[in-house]
């Protein structure tokens, strides 16, 4: 019998010094294992920082390239189409007889806006404008040019005008 309680004894001292082990000693080993897998993530990632930034660093001249070459600015889209109508409208000799606000149809999730411009001038300038107004910028689409003959009976003179809608989503 006194065999029997010495192997139940000796069992459970070997218990109790696992226990023991365990808590005095692997456990916090395994806890600053675990702290070192994270930091040594951390500083795989801070490593490849540089990388992240020379890349965003390129992105951001890409974008600012394609911007300058569709000659966008930070303003909206309303005043970048108004202003490029401007400049053609010089150099082409036509006059912008109006441009309205855009008429605004709300969708589901997103917003239809038509603009319409308002050309006054001969029928090729007023083409080499719109064909800027396509090429030029990411204004939307045009989606109908309206030519009219016009006569003016005070000054006894015909004229061309032409009625143009500019559409895109937001």
């Amino acid at each position: 019998m006194k065999l029997d309680k010495r192997n139940k004894l000796l069992i459970a001292g070997c218990l109790v010094l696992l226990f023991a082990t365990y808590k005095l000693a692997l456990s916090k080993t395994m806890a600053i294992h675990r702290e070192h897998g994270n930091l040594k993530s951390k500083s795989i990632q801070a490593g490849d920082i540089p990388v992240q930034l020379a890349i965003l660093a390129q992105k951001e001249q890409y974008y600012d390239s394609i911007m300058q070459q569709m000659d966008i600015g930070d303003t909206s889209i309303q005043n970048n189409l108004l202003r490029t109508i401007n400049e053609q409208a010089k150099i082409r000799n036509v006059n912008v007889m109006d441009f309205n606000p855009p008429h605004i149809q709300n969708f589901d999730n997103h917003r239809l806006l038509t603009h319409s411009i308002v050309l006054n001038g001969g029928y090729t300038d007023i083409l080499q404008v719109v064909y800027a107004l396509e090429r030029k910028g990411s204004f939307g689409d045009i989606v109908h040019v309206d030519f009219e003959k016009k006569r003016d009976y005070r000054k006894r003179k015909s004229f061309l005008e032409a009625t143009i809608f500019v559409q895109h989503l937001e």
